[in-house]
């Protein structure tokens, strides 16, 4: 696609006068062949510390783009109200999914922390998954939308193969 083709689809739509320029659009509700881009322990200078899952879709018609999903594990929030169980065990049994689908097999040690989920998924990162994403409405931050994860294997594909190649197959 030309520069000329790609301005006149993303100014089709856009008026200068009072449009934002910058907006970033997440990926809609579907299924999504994706590949695990980062699964990292972040913190932020506000305080915030947690979990940042990085997903890359790598086909269909929103192959490149990608999906952020960040959470802690905190049982309180920051202006001191507890967080349900239902919130906590939901966030555990997503990671535990991934972790299945994505042939990470977490070991009990892997649990004592963060940092500990993080070095157990390190060999992960590029491996393939199959990601269903569900989003919904947030009516008090529009911005933040509510999102669902299911995971499973992305079947035998041939994605996590290794690839045999000899000297035979090379072009020089």
């Amino acid at each position: 696609m030309s520069l000329r083709d790609m301005a006149n689809k993303t100014l089709n739509t856009f008026d200068a006068s009072k449009d934002k320029v910058n907006t970033f659009e997440g990926l809609p509700t579907g299924e999504y062949h994706v590949v695990l881009e980062d699964f990292t322990h972040r913190t932020t200078d506000s305080g915030w510390d947690g979990l940042s899952i990085v997903t890359s879709v790598i086909e269909g018609d929103f192959a490149g783009r990608k999906d952020y999903n960040s959470f802690n594990f905190d049982t309180v929030s920051a202006n001191g109200k507890p967080i349900p169980d239902s919130v906590i065990d939901t966030r555990i049994k997503l990671v535990a999914q991934l972790a299945w689908a994505i042939g990470v097999t977490l070991q009990d040690e892997d649990w004592d922390s963060i940092d500990t989920l993080v070095s157990a998924f390190m060999d992960a990162k590029g491996h393939d998954v199959m990601m269903n994403l569900t989003v919904k409405e947030n009516k008090r931050n529009p911005q933040y939308p509510y999102k669902t994860y299911e995971f499973k294997k992305a079947g035998d594909t041939g994605f996590n193969d290794p690839v045999d190649v000899n000297d035979d197959d090379l072009p020089f």
